[in-house]
């Protein structure tokens, strides 16, 4: 029986919050830097995801760290208890 690590919840969730962060920026700078492209539509559906606000709110900005944060830490737990209780089988 070979030994496996046991996932670090911490480090998953960080790692899954800078990701979620970083596509955020990604889409809202190309939302406001390209508004007329067709791929806009795509980028306002991900931006919808985390706020409801207009794109060029400041407002923006705050409630996309701050889901990306939930929704990082969230995935974090659930993907780490589930991963870590399946390997100790």
């Amino acid at each position: 029986m070979k030994n496996y690590s046991p996932l670090s919840i911490v480090a998953l969730g960080t790692a899954l919050t800078a990701a979620l962060i970083v596509l955020f920026l990604i889409c809202l700078v190309s939302a406001l830097a390209f508004p007329d492209l067709p791929a806009a539509q795509g980028w306002a559906a991900w931006l919808a995801l985390f706020t409801v606000s207009p794109t060029s709110s400041p407002r923006v900005l705050i409630d996309g760290f701050g889901f990306s944060l939930v929704f990082g830490w969230v995935t974090a737990v659930v993907l780490g208890f589930v991963y870590n209780y399946l390997i100790s089988r």
